[in-house]
This record gives structure tokens, C-alpha cells and sequence, in this order.
């Protein structure tokens, strides 16, 4: 076995030893060398510091709550999540931060499984609606926008006023004035998770691009941005990564 099978293993093991024994007791019997890839991908992985363990786990559960169809690969990672320092309160804002990426039905198929997951736990989270009550939204979604996404975002709002106004300001109210608002989590945070919804969907080029300009815009670095579309690879797939990072590229070279 390589050094980074070893990492793998003893990070899982002291931290989530009865989620990744079960994984590899599932797989004994029929494909044995998928529980190696699994635990050579964590130590690779994990023994980068660019990302925290919790930033990892942030973007984890954000692909596979854009994906929709991993729901027994979800409930893991948000068990490794709260195992790795991830509250019950950020673990449910990074599904909320998901709906514009994803849409509601995969986000609310994810809260579904939260919440499971948090009753097997016995966790208890006071989640309010902060800002139902709160004016301004448009002109919330505004500022934030230019402070996110600047003159990008400015410009996908403007190319939208003559053939669909009223995306435009869905995009400007909700997902600015309300979703990039909420508590929680910053922008740098956001950013992560945005990349990775976006990365899962696949398609999303035009939207990567301006989002990693975002990233770059907000203070993320460019080392801890392709690090980031790396950590979604074992769940989407190379072909999307490899789109991701060619975006990721231009924009780099461009600059």
C-alpha cells in the first residue's frame, strides 16, 4: 500500500471509523480495490492544506446535493461533515446556498436526509427565517451582487433585461438579495460552494466563469480555487473537472 492509502486510513479511522468500516465492509466481497481508491483519494486529499477539512466537506456536500442521486453518499458526508467540526446550522445553509444552483426539489431531497440524519443524532437546530420580515431586498440583492460578482454579474443582469427582465431580478432578489445575504456562512465560503454546485452540474461554463472570477474578486486564491474543483472530482467525474479547470485557466491567463 502508498504513503497516501496509510494518511487515508488513519484519518478515517480516527474520525469516522464506523462510517468508512461500513463502506468497506459493503464493498469486501465484490470490489475491493473501489474501498482502496476511496481511502487513497482521502489521503491525497486531506493531506493538502490548501482546503480545511471542513472546506472539503462543504463543497462535498454541495455536489452531491446538485447531483440529486446520491442520497445514501450524502447522509455519509453530513455525518464526516459534523465529525470533521461542520455545525448542524452551516450544514443546512450550504443546502440552502445550493437552490439557485441546483433548483429546490434536489435541495429539498438533501434537507430531507439533514434531517434524518440530525434525528438519529438527537441534534436540535434553531434555524429562523432572518430576513422575512427585512425590506430591501432588490437593493440587498444589488449590493451584494457588485460586491460577489462586480462587473460579471453586472453584465449576465444586463444581457437578460431585454429577453427576460423577470429572470434577471430573480436572480438580483433571490439569489442575491436573499441567499448570498443569510448568516452563517461568508462569501469566501460561499464561493467554495458555489464552484461545486456548479462543477456537479456540468454545462455550467459560463456560469464557472463567472463565479471563479468571483472567487478571485472575493480574496480566494487561484491555488485554493483548483483545488477546490480537484476535491469534486471523485464524485463527478473527471470530464466536468476537466471543463471546470479549463475555465479556471482562461480566466487565469487572462489576468
Amino acid at each position: 500500500m502508498n504513503s497516501s492509502y496509510a494518511i487515508g486510513k488513519k484519518l478515517l479511522y480516527e474520525t469516522y471509523e464506523e462510517g468508512i468500516q461500513g463502506v468497506l465492509d459493503h464493498l469486501h466481497d465484490i470490489s475491493p480495490h473501489i474501498g482502496r481508491y476511496i481511502i487513497e483519494f482521502y489521503g491525497q486529499a486531506f493531506s493538502n492544506p490548501l482546503l480545511t477539512h471542513q472546506q472539503r466537506q462543504m463543497i462535498t456536500i454541495s455536489v452531491l446535493t446538485s447531483l440529486g442521486d446520491c442520497p445514501t453518499q450524502l447522509k455519509w458526508h453530513i455525518n464526516f461533515g459534523l465529525k470533521v467540526g461542520l455545525t448542524p446550522n452551516e450544514i443546512v445553509e450550504i443546502i440552502t446556498h445550493c437552490i439557485p444552483f441546483c433548483g429546490a426539489p434536489r435541495a429539498l431531497n438533501a434537507i430531507t436526509i439533514t434531517k434524518h440524519v440530525f434525528e438519529e443524532q438527537n441534534i436540535t437546530v434553531n434555524i429562523k427565517d432572518e430576513l422575512e420580515n427585512e425590506g430591501r431586498r432588490r437593493e440587498r440583492g444589488l449590493e451584494k451582487l457588485q460586491e460577489i460578482d462586480g462587473e460579471h454579474g453586472e453584465a449576465v443582469v444586463r444581457s437578460l433585461t431585454e429577453i427576460s427582465p423577470a429572470l434577471a431580478e430573480q436572480i438580483i432578489e433571490f439569489a442575491f438579495g436573499e441567499i448570498y445575504s443569510r448568516q452563517v456562512l461568508d462569501s469566501k465560503q460561499r464561493q467554495l460552494i458555489t464552484l461545486g454546485a456548479l462543477t456537479a452540474q456540468g454545462g455550467c461554463e459560463p456560469q464557472l466563469h463567472v463565479h471563479i472570477n468571483a472567487a478571485i474578486r472575493i480574496g480566494l486564491t487561484r491555488q485554493k480555487i483548483i483545488e477546490a474543483l480537484l476535491q469534486c472530482s471523485p464524485y463527478t467525474g473527471f470530464p466536468k473537472v476537466l471543463n471546470a479547470i479549463n475555465v479556471a485557466k482562461k480566466i487565469f491567463l487572462s489576468q
